[in-house]
């Protein structure tokens, strides 16, 4: 059910003097360089006149960057397994999480040590409503079902993320997954342990932050022109082939940064409309299935501030089984949102 972050005063002059030479400093130094960044990403196509922009993260090591995911999920199933009753669940997950680079590469390749500093979950069934938050020691926080969200937080790891936006490593979770050991009584057998290092491992970490992303292709694109990113995965039992395409609207300037807005559109594509499981054939009378989203990103700071994504997805299926057949609905409305907090 539950699938599926001092100011301090300083009273010598002297000190607020010093510190406030160096800051500024600093600043015109940093300035200088995001001048430079912007300079080398954006050229004027000579044949359009259009800017050409090199879309990718360009950071510095001791950048932090702090920030806040929605995740939504609204479901809606009438079948058998409901007794023909329409149910329906909605589920959201608020991440509040620290980024900070640890390191970046000659090839561009950064590293980050990223922290949860907190989580909060509201999930309903019909009247039924359960409430978590990492922050509150009360009795959900012992519910099993939030052991793992338990167990990741304040407890620091690190991804790799390419220049292009994709995470390609995930690692440091040890102590993450000590905490899941000693929530679940520390006296596990090794294969078990190995069983829940895989549950909660690299790829389900990776499944989260990549939503942060927006993966940029390798060349530089036209305002205006789209590129498309295809990749395939299931939903319940069928093949399908997402294919997002994703066009650069504009380079707008605000607060003296360069931002990159971009515009999203989504296309499933069902592979098979009829499959076998279990001596059950499950076949796909009617599907609808649509998605969308915008993307800001700041070109000066190399990160997404805002990136708003929803998706629709309706099936309507036929279950058949020894000479009898019945008839299943399902909705499924997932909205994601993340925000740049600072």
């Amino acid at each position: 059910m539950y699938k599926s972050l001092a100011l301090k005063l300083l009273v010598s002059a002297l000190i607020v003097y010093s510190i406030g030479c160096g800051d500024k400093k600093d600043d015109k130094t940093k300035s200088g360089k995001q001048d430079s960044i912007i300079a080398s990403l954006i050229t004027k196509d000579p044949a359009t006149g259009k800017d050409k922009v090199q879309l990718k993260y360009v950071v510095t090591k001791g950048d932090k960057f702090s920030y806040k995911m929605v995740a939504k999920t609204s479901n809606s199933e009438n079948s058998p397994a409901t007794e023909g009753k329409e149910i329906k669940q909605d589920n959201e997950i608020n991440y509040f999480y620290t980024k900070e680079v640890d390191n970046v590469e000659p090839s561009g390749i950064i590293t980050y040590k990223v922290t949860y500093d907190s989580i909060l979950i509201t999930s309903q069934m019909e009247d039924q409503i359960v409430k978590y938050n990492s922050n509150v020691n009360d009795s959900m926080k012992n519910n099993p079902a939030f052991i793992q969200y338990n167990a990741v937080m304040r407890e620091p790891f690190f991804i790799r993320v390419s220049p292009a936006g994709e995470i390609t490593d995930v690692y440091g979770l040890e102590k993450i997954h000590e905490n899941l050991f000693k929530a679940l009584g520390d006296t596990l057998k090794e294969e078990d342990k190995m069983t829940i290092k895989e549950s909660f491992g690299k790829e389900s970490v990776k499944e989260v932050l990549q939503q942060e992303y927006q993966m940029f292709p390798a060349y530089p694109v036209d305002v205006d022109s789209s590129w498309i990113k295809s990749y395939n995965n299931q939903i319940m039992f069928f093949e399908v082939v997402n294919s997002a395409k994703y066009t650069l609207k504009s380079i707008e300037d605000k607060d003296g940064k360069k931002i990159a807005n971009i515009e999203a559109n989504l296309v499933i594509e069902f592979l098979n409309k009829e499959v076998k499981e279990r001596g059950v054939k499950f076949t796909i009378e009617k599907s609808e299935t649509n998605g969308s989203g915008k993307i800001a990103f700041d070109m000066n700071r190399g990160c997404i501030t805002s990136k708003e994504t929803s998706t629709t997805l309706n099936l309507e299926m036929r279950m058949s089984a020894q000479g009898q057949s019945a008839k299943s609905e399902q909705k499924v409305i997932t909205n994601m949102s993340v925000t740049l907090l600072n």
